[in-house]
């Protein structure tokens, strides 16, 4: 047999390639994401998707169920590329070819069935939330917090009738209200999410530098999919990054499930989610935190973060949490804090204390400095009305592209609006019905939410994920605006509320972009995977539902983590009752000032010094996080500067590292839901085997 030639240099972009185009080589730039700009939008809404989304719905969901209820949040975003992989596999063998906008709206059709509710490792749809509800307000904290008959009808029932199958007549209250906001949330995100992409993308053409994660991991899967003699680079990428990640998948998360499966005893190689190592090291830097991450795949967002945003993220976390967080301790500044507290308590009592009130300063410093971009940009453009395409030109607002799929701006604004005032109908009868006027939540409040913060938040992080790859909301607004009112029924801590942050539908669009993928193809999956995702989550959570109670040791996840997030959350309900100001404490005027003065001089400085403010932005939210995150993506930064970057070259590691980080993350997945959907099936029968 033949030696297999190595492969020739890239060519330039406008170079053909030496086979008439017939087949793609290990790296050619032409097939880079900015080269496919220029190709056409398609349609990725077909009939394969829709068959797509059925397997998903009604064979691949009580499995994501039952493993997120076994093993939580761990398994994060794998699901999806899991579920694709096989899908692709099988159209393959099906002699079918799919195309990569049929594979991203496919990808986006296992996002809106297998997304985490609540933020407790709950996924498959709107009875997932039932199940949580029911067991917050029948739960031992509520109860000891003398809140569980407070609580009101339409959020769970009490008792045992709460036990009853969904569809008995208590359950209908509960379902009505759920399905109304989530209506109301996905026309807001929707409309406002497009709105603030249309600001980001079009008019301030910021770069969005994570985006091309998703995109790439669309493009290699497609072409994972296409009978080919030669394979292209992105194939060969997601190959290594699926093996990288698969070996790596069996050591943190395999070993641990597998062992907890047939010994009872769960041995844990590697510490999840990271070692911590404040309490002994509170010595040394009393306030601050020190933990170690064994989790490779930060290291492969390293690859992919810009290098400014990487350097001021681990300048700013180490600096903050190795000396600032110290002078504050030992000023006083910090007075929840105690020794013996580990790295998550550390965390909480330095946000009461300090960081709360500097987030809030400097998520408004972030806006401030956009608005006063686009003003002086639109200065600019009255002052010369030869701007140059490539400039800020707030005509592009209003410009619709029909062939990307865009709805007239104006349309979104209705929707927006409309939705806006839905919000502000339904939160008002919820919280204020058969309130005395003299008690009841000031509807201004449910205004400034629904047309003030909402939208204000949603440039907020639409800007900052445009820029730097993050997002920085300010904590507590929620809470901290009860407070502020002086409401002191305790429905208003469970109703659904026009406060929100959809900051990332701007990425999502983008990826959308990316992949040259029909915006309209995002409404009608939409129109498919709402009805379908109340047919598939009434079934199979009943199915679940009714093998026993949920938490139990059958679900060690759940069992561990909600009676925990049950006791924070009747803390929070009835704090009003108990009189307490926690929050009201922990916003200082001075501080949150100090905040917005120091980063809008930072900015300004910056820019004076010609220095790039991506510096500042990888700098804003890593103030009071964990180290070990800042420290495992500056190595794989220095890894793909230093070593790769050079090994293959600037410009082919730029293209190689969005699709390594997607195959990583798919093969650790794969290994990790493999292991636990063994260990639910030892579970069930391998008693006495």
């Amino acid at each position: 047999m033949a030696k297999r030639r190595a492969p020739d240099p890239a060519p330039a972009p406008d170079a053909a390639p030496a086979d008439g185009g017939k087949a793609e080589a290990f790296y050619d730039a032409r097939f880079s994401i900015e080269a496919m700009q220029h190709e056409p939008y398609e349609n990725g809404f077909t009939w394969r998707s829709i068959i797509g989304a059925l397997f998903i719905a009604f064979v691949m969901l009580p499995g994501i169920i039952v493993m997120g209820l076994m093993i939580g949040q761990d398994i994060g975003n794998a699901a999806d590329y899991v579920v694709i992989i096989l899908f692709v596999e099988l159209a393959r063998r099906s002699f079918q070819v799919l195309r990569k906008q049929e594979l991203y709206i496919l990808r986006y059709t296992v996002g809106q069935l297998s997304t985490f509710s609540g933020g407790v490792a709950l996924s498959g749809g709107m009875f997932a939330t039932l199940v949580y509800n029911r067991y917050l307000r029948n739960s031992e904290a509520f109860h000891n917090f003398g809140i569980s008959r407070d609580v009101p009808g339409w959020f769970a029932p009490f008792g045992d009738v709460a036990y009853s199958p969904f569809w008995h007549q208590v359950w209908w209250p509960v379902i009505g209200v759920i399905i109304a906001g989530m209506i109301l949330g996905k026309l807001t995100s929707l409309s406002l999410g497009f709105l603030a992409y249309k600001l980001t993308a079009d008019v301030e053409k910021l770069p969005f530098p994570l985006a091309p994660i998703g995109a790439e991991g669309a493009i290699a899967l497609a072409e994972s999919s296409q009978e080919k003699n030669t394979r292209g680079y992105r194939q060969y990428c997601f190959s290594v990054g699926v093996v990288l990640g698969a070996v790596f998948g069996i050591f943190y998360m395999a070993v641990p499930a597998l062992t907890r499966a047939f010994t009872g005893t769960t041995l844990t190689l590697l510490p999840i989610p990271f070692l911590d190592l404040t309490v002994p090291a509170s010595a040394y830097i009393p306030g601050g935190m020190l933990t170690i991450s064994f989790n490779l795949a930060l290291i492969f967002t390293g690859f992919v973060l810009p290098w400014r945003i990487v350097v001021g993220m681990v300048g700013t976390s180490l600096l903050f949490q190795l000396v600032v967080n110290p002078l504050l301790q030992v000023n006083g500044l910090l007075p929840s804090w105690q020794y013996g507290k580990g790295a998550i308590e550390t965390q909480i009592a330095a946000t009461i204390d300090v960081y709360l009130s500097v987030g809030i300063g400097t998520s408004f410093a972030v806006f401030f400095v956009g608005l006063f971009g686009i003003a002086r940009a639109l200065s600019k453009y009255r002052r010369n009305r030869a701007v140059k395409a490539s400039e800020f030109d707030i005509r592009k607002l209003w410009e619709r592209d029909k062939g990307r799929g865009d709805p007239p701006t104006w349309v979104a604004f209705a929707v927006w609006f409309s939705a806006a005032c839905g919000f502000v109908f339904l939160s008002n009868h919820l919280v204020n019905s058969g309130i005395p006027p003299e008690e009841r939540f000031h509807i201004g409040w449910l205004i400034g939410f629904a047309f003030l913060w909402t939208p204000i938040n949603t440039y907020i992080n639409a800007r900052m994920s445009g820029i730097a790859g993050q997002h920085a909301g300010v904590p507590f607004i929620f809470e901290s605006a009860i407070f502020a009112s002086g409401y002191r029924h305790v429905n208003i801590w469970f109703a659904p509320l026009p406060l929100g942050n959809f900051g990332g539908m701007a990425d999502f669009l983008r990826e959308t972009q990316l992949t040259r993928t029909r915006f309209t193809s995002i409404l009608k999956v939409e129109m498919l995977t709402f009805p379908l995702m109340l047919v598939a989550s009434f079934i199979f959570w009943s199915y679940v539902d009714s093998l026993g109670r949920i938490p139990s040791q059958d679900y060690p996840h759940v069992q561990q983590f909600w009676p925990q997030f049950a006791t924070m959350r009747a803390m929070w309900a009835a704090s009003m009752q108990e009189g307490s100001s926690l929050l009201l404490q922990a916003l200082k005027p001075r501080v949150i000032i100090g905040a917005l003065l120091a980063a809008i001089a930072a900015f300004s400085l910056f820019a004076k010094l010609g220095i790039s403010s991506q510096y500042i932005y990888g700098s804003i939210g890593s103030m009071n996080s964990f180290p070990h995150t800042a420290i495992m993506i500056l190595t794989g930064a220095l890894l793909g500067r230093y070593f790769f970057a050079r090994k293959f070259g600037k410009e082919k590691w730029q293209n190689y590292a969005p699709i390594l980080a997607v195959g990583f993350g798919a093969g650790m997945g794969l290994t990790g839901m493999l292991a636990i959907a063994i260990n639910f099936l030892w579970a069930q029968i391998g008693t006495g085997f």
